[in-house]
């Protein structure tokens, strides 16, 4: 995430691109390094420059995979652009499956182009309308627009602070209201939601502990994509950005950020512009799923609450949480939020409609992509009004780790009267998407920080000090926000947007690993590490318009075996990373190195470990020649 953001929206932002951005960062590995030289002249030739390479010389199984027809196997792999990180990432692969005897051919689009056309599938019931999601029907009758084996350049958010969240990813694909996001059409060796489940409801944190280690050692084992690596963000600044506080969380007191010398006072000044890689999607918040369309729609709504680096609840519209049996939780709103367009003041019953109406609403009308967050079991988790400004969520079951959950963290809803004018119109999540509240956040009130001003879509997306804010009456917000105008502003290339950021132009940015020392030596500019939740991985395509034999679990695991972490690592993002085996980073509590079975280094990396592999799991009419 660009540096300034606010990370309390990804608890909603399950996707995330990865390159853009400067998320991670950028060597030449097969492009040339800083010094001209190429990857010939610095790394090994087997391309297995990393240090835990056990690479082996090829058998004698043959040098190409020749598929029925007779032809060399070939794979098509659809990557972003944005940073020369991912392309050369995508080419590194490229060549580590040439060793395996199968040909990739690569194709670079934007990242909403990829989740639109790539990631996005359509399925047409005998009984119903076409329906097109992440998930829009069974894996063997759904197909994206263009077809895919192979998908790179998207981050899936891993929440180490509450892993049960990642059920949309990992659940098969067969359940779609919980799978909404199993693009890929997984379908697990084991139980994974059943364990989801139950880890979700278990208050003893050594037996929660053994079974998220379980879900995270089958991930390792069936591999539904090649988690290849954790990398940590490089937050640039401008040297007189103020107020921030580093950490896990930065950015989530963004609000207080100002300009001027070290132990300066804040004052008001001009515009913070943050220099980005990729545009919003939409603003609209039922349909948000991405961390750049959530960044946006920030600005001008703050959200129920979010949590500093310390997992310590930050109020925002919530201005109290409630619970003596950690079931039944009570949020009590503040009573000066008032929405825009003449909606009148917040209250529970705008939230109870939307909860029920929206994110629990059985033909899903406004195409939520989040209604797994508001169900437990296949049931509706149930919410009462309990005042005019507070309501209480029933839990079915104690959970103290709710509030650190992607359900009422950071949690947007809109005015009941504008919901209900759409909720039983024909096309009426199409309708109320394409409204003017909708499309220039009209309804945004005093609710944020900033008011929308215009999106010119991929270029900039501005919003103004919003003199109403509400939280001005809070202790430590006097005054806020300070600066006059915040806005995103989109580079198609990644030295353009670093550019900008040398010459001032740009008040913030991700940047790129290879350009981090440069930005540090800087007197004008400042980088801050922060983790990264993010796992980075390689999607297989698992449905009818992927190779049909990704189906195979060992098929699966051999691709992840053929391509060298430690190099993607050590070499292409220059050590601003950490290997990845499964959908949890090494620092997290719920990772157990004994469960995971790890791909793509040591003695399981290699071309004939993985060509074995495929030898002895490829249907018939496959073979080496």
């Amino acid at each position: 995430m660009a540096s300034g953001n606010k990370l309390h929206f990804d608890r909603r932002s399950l996707l995330r691109t990865l390159g853009a951005g400067g998320v991670v960062g950028l060597a030449g590995c097969t492009q040339g390094s800083d010094d001209g030289t190429s990857t010939a002249d610095t790394e090994s030739g087997d391309g297995g420059g990393g240090s835990d390479s056990t690479e082996t010389p090829a058998s004698d199984l043959g040098d190409t995979l020749v598929g029925p027809d007779g032809e060399q196997v070939s794979l098509s792999m659809v990557y972003s652009t944005g940073s020369e990180t991912t392309k050369t990432i995508a080419q590194f692969m490229q060549q580590e499956y040439g060793k395996m005897g199968i040909a990739v051919e690569l194709t670079g689009v934007p990242f909403n182009t990829m989740l639109s056309k790539y990631a996005q599938n359509t399925y047409t019931p005998d009984d119903g309308e076409e329906r097109t999601s992440f998930n829009a029907g069974p894996r063997d009758e759904s197909t994206s627009q263009e077809q895919w084996d192979l998908m790179l350049g998207i981050g899936f958010n891993s929440y180490p602070r509450t892993p049960t969240a990642i059920r949309p990813f990992w659940t098969s694909e067969e359940k779609r209201q919980q799978s909404t996001v199993n693009f890929y059409g997984y379908r697990p060796s084991e139980d994974i939601a059943g364990m989801l489940d139950q880890a979700s409801k278990e208050t003893d944190d050594a037996r929660r502990q053994a079974i998220l280690a379980n879900v995270f050692g089958v991930l390792s084992r069936d591999q539904p994509v090649n988690f290849y690596e954790f990398s940590v963000d490089l937050n640039g600044f401008q040297q007189d950005i103020q107020g921030i506080d580093a950490g896990p969380s930065i950015g989530y007191n963004y609000q207080q950020y100002f300009r001027g010398e070290s132990g300066a006072s804040p004052s008001i000044t001009g515009a913070y512009n943050v220099g980005a890689g990729t545009d919003a999607k939409t603003v609209n918040p039922i349909r948000i799923n991405d961390t750049s369309s959530a960044n946006r729609l920030g600005l001008t709504l703050d959200g129920a609450y979010t949590l500093d680096n310390d997992n310590n609840v930050v109020p925002l519209w919530v201005e109290s949480v409630d619970t003596d049996d950690k079931q039944n939780y009570e949020f009590t709103l503040r009573d000066n939020l008032q929405w825009g367009a003449d909606y009148g003041q917040m209250t529970a019953d705008d939230w109870v409609y939307y909860i029920q109406e929206v994110h629990q609403a059985e033909d899903n009308w406004a195409g939520d992509v989040n209604q797994s967050d508001w169900f437990s079991g296949g049931d509706p988790i149930p919410v009462e009004k309990t005042g005019e400004l507070s309501f209480e969520v029933q839990l079915p079951e104690v959970d103290p780790a709710f509030v650190l959950k992607p359900i009422m963290w950071g949690a947007y809803c809109l005015p009941k009267g504008l919901v209900e004018q759409y909720r039983d119109m024909e096309d009426g999540g199409n309708q109320l998407n394409q409204s003017t509240e909708i499309q220039e956040i009209t309804y945004g009130g005093n609710l944020g920080p900033y008011t929308f001003e215009r999106w010119d879509r991929e270029s900039v997306f501005v919003a103004t000090r919003n003199d109403d804010y509400y939280l001005r009456d809070v202790e430590g917000y006097d005054g806020t926000p300070y600066f006059e105008e915040y806005k995103y502003q989109v580079f198609g290339e990644e030295s353009t947007r670093l550019s900008a950021f040398e010459t001032g132009e740009v008040s913030a940015t991700g940047i790129p690993s290879a350009k981090a020392k440069k930005f540090e030596d800087l007197e004008s500019t400042k980088v801050i590490q922060t983790p990264n939740a993010f796992c980075s991985i390689l999607a297989y395509n698992q449905r009818a318009n992927g190779w049909d034999q990704l189906r195979t679990r060992d098929v699966r695991y051999a691709l992840s075996v053929g391509v060298n972490k430690q190099t993607i690592v050590e070499n292409i993002d220059r050590g601003y990373a950490e290997v990845a085996h499964t959908h949890q980073p090494e620092f997290s509590e719920w990772f157990d190195d004994s469960k995971v079975e790890k791909t793509g280094v040591g003695e399981n990396y290699g071309a004939a470990k993985a060509k074995q592999i495929l030898a002895d799991n490829l249907s018939n009419d496959y073979g080496f020649e």
